[in-house]
């Protein structure tokens, strides 16, 4: 079992090395790890998440070579579709008929960043509200330091990743017969997320008045705030692979 939680509010606050030897879970709420989830959820192979655009398509042009299966070309920048990339960062694009059995070469602003931030981890997961009781039951088996790990937007903190995180630490201290040591941001996040929620639309409406939810606002992306803040959509949950690079499903049952 865990015995403690911090909590990371950008990634540019904790150096790649304090993640050695810790479980990190990657939080992009709005949106990169919600459409990951989204997109694994509707039968996808794989999201080989890289950082810079020239790295996406050399990626995608070596798994094109060397594979008979599609590959397609997913993520954004300024929160837009990509030139040349057949998807965006909106979790609505990546249905089942879009993209079962293949594999997403994958890079965005923020969340593909904040991954490779804490490469050092022992284990990476993806979290999100969609698939926030399947990272819970995963992170309550893990064992020593659980790393929430906010990607935040341009190097700023958004209230969106701290809610999630607020709300996976919160869930976690409700499922562990032990009392979590919890880092203040941690103590933070979990006060802003109950804070936040205490009334039936609480959730939607923080979302909303985030930075990450009044960009999307701004750029005609509103419907991804309601998609984005579905809590347990989904049962599946993203792991990085140190080995392959890739992000693939692993079971939650």
């Amino acid at each position: 079992m865990p015995d403690e939680i911090r909590t990371c509010l950008l990634p540019v606050l904790s150096q790649p090395e304090d993640f050695s030897g810790s479980t990190a879970v990657i939080l992009d709420i709005l949106r990169a790890s919600s459409t990951i989830t989204t997109a694994l959820q509707a039968g996808a192979a794989a999201v080989i998440p890289c950082q810079e655009i020239e790295e996406a398509l050399q990626v995608a042009r070596q798994l094109s070579d060397a594979t008979d299966s599609e590959v397609l070309l997913g993520g954004e920048r300024m929160g837009i579709l990509i030139e040349g990339f057949q998807l965006d960062n909106s979790p609505a694009r990546y249905t089942a008929d879009v993209v079962a059995g293949k594999q997403i070469v994958f890079t965005t602003s923020n969340g593909t960043r904040a991954l490779k931030r804490a490469i050092q981890a022992d284990r990476i997961l993806i979290g999100s509200f969609l698939n926030l009781a399947a990272v819970v039951n995963e992170l309550s088996q893990c064992s020593g330091v659980i790393y929430l790990v906010c990607a935040g937007t341009d190097g700023a903190i958004t209230g969106e990743d701290c809610l999630c995180a607020g709300a996976i630490a919160a869930g976690l201290q409700g499922s562990v017969a032990h009392e979590l040591t919890l880092d203040d941001a941690t103590r933070m996040v979990v006060d802003y997320f109950q804070t936040q929620t205490d009334k039936a639309d609480g959730l939607l409406s923080a979302m909303r008045a985030s930075q990450g939810g009044r960009n999307l606002i701004q750029r005609g992306f509103e419907e991804d705030i309601q998609l984005c803040s579905a809590r347990d959509r989904y049962t599946v949950l993203p792991e990085y692979s140190h080995k392959s690079g890739k992000i693939m499903s692993i079971s939650a049952d």
